[in-house]
């Protein structure tokens, strides 16, 4: 890490796996203890800017900034950020061959990388190609640093998914939580806010327990990194072994 500020790369290649989701309600609750956070979108889509634009004035504020021109604008606004005193700077970035510089600065950039994932089996396949494309990645072997899956709309678990997880296993990198399959998201995308500001609704306070559970890993991630695993080389295939897994780690 360089300085204070925690920056924090949320991707993965495969669309509507949920990063703006988790880019925005990371965002909301970084803001809501009093930090000053910059959401940098870095998605052609703008998702995040279109979430920004309904967000009431009065809330606690998210600097929302459109950012997917080049790595050089990237690499530009991430020093500005912190030059005007971000404590938490979060980059919602596609990891698609297409944006791969783009990607590549993010990603040199980041302290930590978090990934969204979906339990569909084509999700599922592309998640292991991106996950596997991310440890091999020269930024990555060069400086490891820590990386984590969200699972996002959640549903019960398949054989797929098994897979998926003692692929994860062996590469030693954690599920870190599960977000329900639940309409309050839908309500905060479309209404500028987050889960965790929703104090009336009882579907949103289900999802309380899984937002501590990812603040609380980007916070031992980020206050002192520990030993890291190195990645696998490129061309090499993990072995299918099966220790027992903690769902964090």
């Amino acid at each position: 890490m360089s300085g204070t500020t925690k920056k924090i790369l949320v991707a993965n290649s495969k669309g509507g796996c949920g990063k703006t989701t988790i880019a925005t309600n990371l965002a909301v609750a970084f803001a809501n203890q009093g930090l000053k956070v910059s959401l940098l979108d870095c998605d052609r889509q703008a998702s995040c800017l279109h979430w920004a634009e309904e967000r009431n004035a009065q809330a606690p504020k998210v600097n929302t900034v459109a950012n997917y021109h080049s790595a050089d604008k990237l690499a530009e606004q991430i020093a500005q950020e912190q030059d005007n005193g971000s404590d938490v700077i979060i980059m919602d970035v596609t990891g698609r061959h297409s944006d791969a510089r783009l990607f590549e600065e993010a990603l040199k950039a980041s302290d930590l990388v978090l990934i969204p994932m979906l339990s569909s089996s084509l999700d599922i396949k592309a998640g292991e190609r991106f996950v596997t494309d991310l440890m091999t990645h020269r930024v990555m072997r060069a400086t490891p640093r820590p990386m984590g899956v969200i699972y996002n709309r959640a549903h019960n678990s398949s054989a797929h998914l098994q897979r998926f997880e003692d692929f994860l296993r062996c590469l030693s990198v954690p599920v870190i939580s599960e977000l329900r399959d639940s309409a309050v998201y839908v309500t905060a995308a479309e209404t500028g806010i987050g889960v965790l500001e929703m104090r009336d609704s009882a579907a949103a306070s289900k999802e309380y327990a899984a937002w501590r559970d990812i603040m609380l890993w980007i916070d031992r991630r980020t206050s002192g990194r520990r030993e890291l695993p190195r990645p696998i080389q490129a061309g090499r295939k993990a072995a299918r072994a099966k220790p027992e897994q903690a769902r964090v780690s």
